[in-house]
């Protein structure tokens, strides 16, 4: 079968929270993609939605028009119907109660169907832009580096400890939220604007928030801090020498003092901003000086990239996993097993009985490498609950799990893994059970399915001991067979496999028996 040829063009739009961008990528077989077209134009998207709610109506409008305006461009350059085009939307639009109907308008419209990226992805995308800074700045992979991304809603913090994540927190403070929570206050003062009462209203405003990065974090060393973020790396040429991405808390700070002492005009005249960046720059950077400042950190990196453009770059691969990025996920869930004293033998055994008993019904189940990653963190933490009680630990691991944060997962793959692990003892689902309910009827199968698999992985090590070391799994048309090597008692195994084996059998239509083999 001859290779399958790339398409010659393929196209990425963000729609974000203070513009809309495309950028087109040229692919020439045996080469390296070439970026082609750039286009970006501002639209007052957050500012809508932390001021009023809701998205105003010649905002839409507006994003119409941009839009149609792209398309016409991707026409221009020679993209056909069968061009691959990926259109997201910052997840800020969450917090629209338009919604719906700005995603409808926009289809409508334009013709466009539109993602709104979720934390997971998000993660992802960040996780992108920080292995390669790792790959471009050696010395970082020996440090401590935090990475913070202060977003337009939120602000992710990912501690990477000898090039590897240590620790991911998320905290709900953003240029946005911020920039609109104080603004009125700033109207008030008199109309007295000056740079310093309007920091000190910023710190005013941020500094429970900054208290909890400093409680996760001012323990951990941090060495570096590097800043991601659109505002932010708008000023990477003031903040570091030309060529450069190092900088220093004195350089964020004399930066911030003078941006925030001009008006809106001339931000935008002395650093070619657009004037909804020129309203977000001050709270950005003293967001940015904040958590430098509570942390101690002298030592500031920033991406030399412009941060739209790499995002556009990201985005058409940013859904499928690389190895090295799983292996985060799990250290994640792991990270989060060990805050809640998960026993590590047993959740390690069952965990690795997942992922073969996962490879060798792949032709029942149908799922996929994603789905295989979300059955391995419910293994991981099906136990947690016990923390708070071994009474229904099962109810309390879902509890746990739900109102956590594992590194890569959006709150829709967080929820099906608190569900996976609340379903490995006890009764299976049921359309009553919180959360379960209000899953898609895919999503509500694919549960279903891992959640037997589960079931089966940790009936196989009921007696906590690990003893099993390798299974071989055969099918036949009324069973599932499990093989035991080097085990000549399975009385224990067997008795588990009767209470956990019902939910396999009720959605594979497959008993389960398991043998001695020799």
């Amino acid at each position: 079968m001859p290779p399958v040829t790339p398409p010659s063009l393929q196209a990425s739009i963000h729609i974000g929270a203070s513009s809309i961008s495309l950028l087109v990528v040229e692919n020439h077989p045996g080469a390296v993609d070439t970026p082609g077209d750039f286009l970006e134009q501002s639209v007052p998207l957050a500012q809508d939605i932390y001021q009023r709610g809701q998205i105003r109506r010649s905002t839409i409008e507006r994003c119409v028009n941009i839009l149609n305006g792209y398309r016409e461009s991707l026409r221009e350059l020679g993209a056909t119907e069968d061009t691959p085009v990926r259109a997201v939307a910052t997840n800020v639009l969450a917090e629209a109660a338009n919604q719906d109907a700005f995603l409808n308008r926009i289809q409508i419209g334009c013709g466009l169907r539109i993602e709104t990226l979720d934390e997971g992805e998000m993660t992802r995308l960040i996780y992108l832009k920080t292995r390669r800074r790792l790959r471009d700045t050696p010395s970082m992979k020996k440090r401590t580096a935090l990475v913070l991304h202060v977003g337009p809603g939120n602000t992710r913090a990912l501690l990477f400890k000898k090039g590897r994540i240590a620790e991911y927190s998320n905290y709900r403070l953003g240029v946005y939220r911020t920039g609109q929570a104080t603004a009125a206050s700033q109207q008030s003062q008199d109309n007295h604007d000056s740079g310093a009462s309007m920091a000190k209203l910023i710190r005013e405003h941020i500094r429970s928030q900054v208290s909890q990065i400093h409680h996760d974090y001012m323990e951990a060393g941090v060495e570096e801090l590097v800043l991601i973020g659109y505002e932010i790396q708008h000023l990477a040429n003031e903040l570091a020498k030309p060529g450069k991405t190092k900088s220093t808390y004195r350089a964020l700070a004399d930066t911030s003092s003078q941006i925030a002492s001009m008006t809106e005009e001339m931000r935008v005249k002395n650093y070619q901003l657009d004037y909804n960046t020129a309203q977000a720059i001050v709270p950005a950077l003293e967001i940015n000086l904040a958590i430098a400042e509570t942390l101690q950190v002298e030592t500031l990196r920033l991406p030399g990239s412009d941060y739209e453009r790499g995002l556009l770059h990201d985005i058409p691969t940013s859904f499928s996993l690389t190895e090295g990025f799983q292996k985060e996920v799990l250290r994640s869930a792991e990270s989060l097993s060990r805050k809640y004293r998960v026993h590590r033998s047993h959740s390690k055994q069952v965990t690795r009985l997942c992922e073969q008993l996962f490879e060798a019904t792949t032709e029942l189940h149908l799922l996929g490498e994603h789905d295989s990653l979300l059955l391995q963190c419910a293994a991981i933490l099906h136990e947690c609950g016990n923390f708070i009680s071994a009474r229904a630990h099962h109810k309390h691991s879902h509890y746990i799990i739900l109102n956590s944060e594992i590194f890569g997962l959006g709150q829709k793959d967080l929820s099906i893994v608190a569900l996976v692990a609340r379903y490995h003892r006890k009764s299976g689902p049921k359309p009553t059970h919180v959360g379960y309910r209000d899953l898609s009827s895919d999503d509500r199968m694919r549960i279903s399915k891992l959640a037997a698999i589960l079931r089966i992985a940790d009936a196989l090590d009921r007696s906590h001991s690990s003893r099993i070391a390798d299974v071989e799994v055969t099918i036949d048309r009324q069973k599932l067979n499990i093989n035991l090597h080097g085990i000549t008692d399975i009385s224990v195994e067997r008795m588990a496999m009767r209470s956990k084996a019902d939910l396999f059998q009720d959605i594979y239509g497959l008993g389960v028996a398991i043998h001695e083999a020799n």
